[in-house]
């Protein structure tokens, strides 16, 4: 009599790779290739063969075929599991051959997909073995720095205050948008904004109060939508605010799947998002 909860296990398990090597090939270049859950193979005896993960394309003349054999055991794989995925590789030529499992293989599994030429991989979700030696979590310290301006004067040259009769007041509108160019060169290009000089302004990496620095543009030009005139530079009343925040990245939660090459013990990453990438020591 069938499990029903093994089956409905197995089915999970080899959607599983099929997502895990979708995003693999996608991380290589080959992101038009549609990787298929459960089809049937017809091979040269006749017989038709049920193929768990299954993929083909044609790339410089050639055309590549790769089923995938899916065990979800929870003990390594035998020889026997190996040598039946043979024979369907014999009956369908032209298959590349790939089985996965989650724990391992046998001695004689390993011995026996290595002479026939059988990729044996672990893809399965990450413990907390695989984390071992290897940098888990990212502790971010965030310090938001944030300039507040409290006076902002524009301090006319000298050449421009004495074109001003001597009873005459000079208003600087203050209704300018703080994204636009308010300062201009001698040619007339503009030079810096409004929100530009408050983010360039000089602090220490702490909260402070009444700061004063003078921003110098000598023979640049001062021009809102009302006003126009030459100046020096401009004198900047500011405090500072600095607004901590604390996080941590977790590799272990952005995980997805560990593809482990039995043969070479190469660890590849696939993460949540479908970026690949080898775990880093």
């Amino acid at each position: 009599m069938t499990d029903l909860s093994n089956v409905a296990l197995g089915t999970e398990y080899e959607k599983f790779v099929q997502s895990v090597y979708q995003a693999l090939l996608a991380a290589e270049g080959v992101d038009t290739v549609d990787v298929q859950h459960n089809i049937n193979l017809r091979g040269n005896s006749g017989c038709e063969h049920q193929i768990d993960v299954y993929w083909e394309f044609r790339l410089a003349g050639q055309h590549y075929r790769t089923a995938i054999e899916c065990k979800s055991f929870n003990t390594s794989v035998n020889v026997g599991r190996v040598r039946d995925f043979y024979g369907v590789l014999v009956d369908v030529p032209g298959l590349i051959g790939v089985f996965a499992t989650q724990i391992g293989y046998q001695v004689g599994a390993k011995l026996f997909a290595d002479h026939y030429g059988i990729s044996l991989k672990e893809v399965r979700e990450p413990t907390d073995m695989d984390w071992s030696g290897r940098v888990r979590e990212i502790h971010l310290n965030t310090h938001l720095i944030v300039p507040r301006i409290t006076a902002f004067q524009p301090r006319p040259s000298k050449a421009f205050l004495d074109t001003l009769a001597p009873d005459e007041v000079l208003q600087v509108d203050s209704g300018f948008s703080s994204h636009d160019p308010i300062i201009f060169d001698a040619a007339g290009a503009p030079v810096t904004s409004y929100e530009r000089l408050r983010g360039s302004l000089p602090h220490e990496t702490k909260t402070e109060t009444g700061l004063r620095h003078f921003a110098a543009f000598p023979s640049h030009t001062f021009r809102t939508p009302d006003v126009a005139f030459e100046i020096d530079g401009i004198d900047i009343e500011y405090d500072v605010a600095v607004d901590t925040s604390k996080s941590v990245i977790d590799g272990g939660a952005l995980a997805k799947a560990i593809i482990k090459d039995v043969a070479s013990g190469e660890l590849t990453f696939v993460d949540k998002h479908g970026r690949v990438k080898a775990p880093r020591a």
